[in-house]
C-alpha cells in the first residue's frame, strides 16, 4: 500500500513539474505585442511590414528568430539585419539596406548596383542620385568594369564619369561629364588615372576635348580647337 501511495506521489510530483512550465510559456505573457522596425528601409518596407504583421501575437517560443534573422540577410538588398527580443512582448527589426554606388544598365533597363557590382535593385526602387551609369549587354559584364572604375577612387576624376561601357574586346569608354570620352582597358594601371587627370585638367582650361587615348605609352589628345572659338 504505501508503495502505491509512493508511485502515486512520484507521478503526480512529475506531472506538475512537465505541465505547469509548459503552460506557463503558453500564457499571453510571452506573446509579441510590439514589433519595432529599425533602419528606415525603403526597398523591404512592404516584406518588412509583413513580417511583423505575421510575428505579432505569437508566442516568442514559437517563433525562430536566428533563421528570420538569416533569411533578412541572405536577401540581395540587406547589408546587415538582426532580430532582438528586447523585452517581453517586444521584438525589434532591424536592417540596414546596400548602399547605391552605380546604375547599371542592362539592354533597356536601369538598375541599382552596390559597391562590389550587385544588382540589388530596380531605377525607381531609390532616390535619385548623380553617379556612374555603368552600360551592358549581360549583369556578368558590371564587375569588369567596375574593376575599372575603382581604379580611381579617391581621385577627383572618379567624380567627373557619367558612363561607362565596353567599346569593343580592346576598348573601355569612359564619358565624363563635359562629353569628354576617356578611351582605356582592363591593363591600364592606377597611377595613369591621376596622370590623366592633371592632363585633363590642364587641357579643358583652353581646349575642347574630344577623348583622351591612354591606351598607349603616350596619351594620344583629340582636340575639338580651343574655347576661345566659341566667342
Amino acid at each position: 500500500m504505501k508503495f502505491i501511495i509512493r508511485l502515486f506521489t512520484i507521478l503526480g510530483i512529475s506531472f506538475l513539474v512537465f505541465s505547469i512550465p509548459s503552460k506557463f510559456l503558453k500564457l499571453d505573457f510571452f506573446k509579441i505585442k510590439r514589433v519595432n522596425i529599425k533602419g528606415e528601409p525603403k526597398l523591404l518596407l512592404r516584406e518588412l511590414t509583413e513580417l511583423g504583421k505575421t510575428t505579432y501575437n505569437k508566442n516568442i517560443w514559437d517563433l525562430d528568430f536566428k533563421s528570420i534573422e538569416d533569411a533578412l540577410k541572405k536577401d540581395v538588398r540587406v547589408k546587415d539585419a538582426s532580430i532582438k527580443n528586447n523585452a517581453l512582448g517586444e521584438l525589434t527589426i532591424s536592417v540596414e539596406e546596400k548602399e547605391l554606388y552605380y546604375y547599371a544598365q542592362i539592354k533597356d533597363k536601369i538598375y541599382l548596383v552596390d559597391s562590389e557590382g550587385i544588382v540589388f535593385g530596380t531605377f525607381n526602387e531609390k532616390e535619385k542620385k548623380d553617379i556612374p551609369l555603368i552600360s551592358v549587354n549581360k549583369e556578368e559584364d558590371i564587375k569588369s568594369l567596375l574593376n575599372v572604375l575603382v581604379l580611381m577612387d579617391d581621385y577627383i576624376l572618379k567624380e567627373l564619369v557619367s558612363q561607362i561601357y565596353i567599346k569593343d574586346k580592346n576598348c573601355i569608354e569612359i564619358i565624363l561629364v563635359d562629353g569628354t570620352i576617356l578611351k582605356t582597358n582592363e591593363e591600364i594601371k592606377r597611377e595613369k588615372y591621376k596622370v590623366v587627370e592633371t592632363l585633363y585638367s590642364e587641357l579643358i582650361k583652353s581646349k575642347k576635348v574630344e577623348y583622351i587615348d591612354l591606351r598607349f605609352n603616350d596619351f594620344i589628345v583629340k582636340s575639338l580647337g580651343d574655347k576661345s572659338d566659341d566667342r
